[in-house]
């Protein structure tokens, strides 16, 4: 067994789907304001390059931008939502005033910032909003230009980041996984995600299949966002020659999103506003696992009555002669797994008794990774009968030792009398005739069977593989013995009462 696990290791292939599935999002916060109302508009000066343009507030005094400087400034007016902007917006709105002060004077501050907007936009977008007098050569007495160019080098960076979203990206060292002892694990499943951590669920998987943290080793379904994980999936458990697994990665974390308004009149400006409320994010998303295995099962059969047989030893080599694996046959499939592409025998190295030991060389090739083959080799009586008889527990299938068994001829004469073990009683040489199996007592914690078993040897039927089953036990209380013992009991009773009166009663009498 152990070559073949050998074998595994090199030739056994999970293909891991490494390409990731749609990205699922799903956020949670407060209800968008599909309307707001905008207020007056103050001039401002031209700080940078001679450009000059005014402020834009809600009715309540809030701070708004404006996201296309071609058009009349919005004011007086209300406008409703229409939409999210990219993130580079949202890094310059979150970066710039009110939420952080450059100059420590606020109308400097909201110039640098609408600045900024505009320009990220012109490197984004293609558009044409501030000209090289305001970018390079224009006057810039305050000092304002560099705070605008670290607000746009920002924005772009953060366009292409994804700045203030929850991301998620998965990764894999190798689509290979491998036997590992009793698993197929898989190499380190990495996750990369700016929430603090994430969690592992999965579809289609076997029962006992485990998610184990990389570096920690333990098993756990929620790991920090620096740690990998790796998919075990138990030999056991895995009966068909494939097997897909979808593994989700699931990460929450806060998102910062700027909210695009546009007025009625399609003349004025559409705007952002200056505070971008948080927004709590679900994002989801996906890899697949495939199991690839060869499954092989060999069949040991009578070769007079085609049934299976138990007690032979045999064995499978590969095409240079090498003992891949050795077992002893029962009645029920031997399967092997896991062999690799190629070309193979069964042998047998020791037949079940009263069998001739075959030579017999059987052939089987594996062509490819999920290949499942059947191999069926037989045996023929060394004698001219044999009867194969195998005590077995009634739920379970399984061998049973311990139950006493007669076999009796026509006449009801006892030919052979036998304690079960776990291993069939094979009785050889038998006359033809007519015969009986019975039970004379059953192995502890069974019923003993009321069960005759009949068959017959002749020409046509030389052998005979037999499986008889005993069922358990089941204790019922005896509750005449149980109502024997309450009589008893109140009959006492009664005596002792009586017995109390009549003493009671002769002491009164002496009085």
């Amino acid at each position: 067994m152990n070559k073949i696990i050998e074998k595994s290791k090199k030739f056994l292939t999970l293909i891991l789907v490494a390409a990731i599935a749609i990205v699922t999002v799903t956020t949670s916060t407060k209800a968008i304001t599909e309307t707001i109302n905008v207020g007056d508009a103050q001039d401002l000066e031209a700080y940078i390059g001679g450009v000059r343009f005014a402020t834009k507030t809600t009715t309540d005094g809030g701070y708004l931008y404006c996201l296309e400087m071609a058009k009349k400034t919005t004011m007086n007016t209300t406008a409703t939502y229409t939409g999210v902007r990219d993130a580079g917006i949202a890094y310059i709105v979150m970066n710039g005033y009110p939420t952080k002060s450059f100059t420590g004077d606020a109308l400097k501050d909201y110039y640098i910032t609408q600045t900024a907007i505009w320009w990220y936009l012109d490197e984004t977008t293609g558009s044409t909003n501030l000209g090289e007098q305001f970018k390079e050569l224009g006057s810039d007495p305050y000092n304002m230009r560099g705070y605008v160019k670290a607000l746009v080098q920002g924005g772009v960076q953060a366009k292409a980041q994804g700045y203030a979203t929850t991301s998620i990206n998965v990764s894999t060292e190798s689509d290979k996984l491998s036997l590992d002892g009793a698993y197929y694990s898989s190499k380190v499943v990495n996750v990369t995600t700016n929430a603090s951590t994430y969690t592992v669920s999965l579809e289609g998987a076997t029962a006992g299949t485990k998610v184990v943290g990389a570096t920690t080793g333990t098993e756990a379904t929620t790991l920090n966002s620096t740690e990998g994980f790796i998919i075990k999936v138990p030999v056991t458990e895995v009966t068909s020659t494939s097997l897909n697994v979808k593994v989700n990665i699931t990460a929450n974390g806060v998102s910062y999103k700027a909210l695009e308004y546009t007025p009625g009149n399609p003349d004025m400006q559409k705007v952002t506003p200056g505070i971008i409320q948080p927004t709590e994010e679900k994002v989801t998303t996906s890899i697949n696992l495939g199991l690839s295995t060869t499954k092989v099962r060999v069949i040991k059969y009578d070769s007079t009555t085609n049934q299976p047989l138990g007690g032979a030893v045999l064995v499978v080599k590969d095409s240079n002669g090498e003992v891949i694996t050795r077992w002893t046959s029962t009645t029920n499939a031997h399967v092997i797994r896991n062999l690799s592409a190629g070309s193979y025998t069964v042998e047998e190295e020791k037949a079940p008794t009263g069998y001739e030991k075959s030579n017999e060389k059987v052939p089987f090739t594996i062509a490819g990774d999920s290949d499942d083959v059947t191999v069926k080799f037989m045996n023929t009586p060394k004698e001219k009968t044999v009867v194969n008889i195998t005590k077995i527990d009634s739920e379970t299938g399984n061998a049973l030792a311990g139950a006493v068994l007669v076999i009796k001829d026509a006449t009801g004469t006892e030919v052979d009398r036998f304690t079960s073990t776990t291993e069939s009683h094979v009785i050889t040489g038998l006359a033809y005739g007519k015969y009986t199996v019975s039970e004379v007592s059953a192995p502890a914690g069974y019923k003993t069977s009321e069960e005759v078993i009949e068959f017959t040897l002749d020409d046509e039927h030389i052998s005979y593989q037999i499986q008889f089953a005993n069922y358990k036990e089941v204790y019922v209380p005896d509750t005449n013995v149980n109502n024997l013992l309450f009589t008893v009991l109140g009959i006492a009773i009664i005596g002792s009462g009586l017995g109390f009166v009549y003493k009671n009663g002769k002491k009164d009498e002496t009085k």
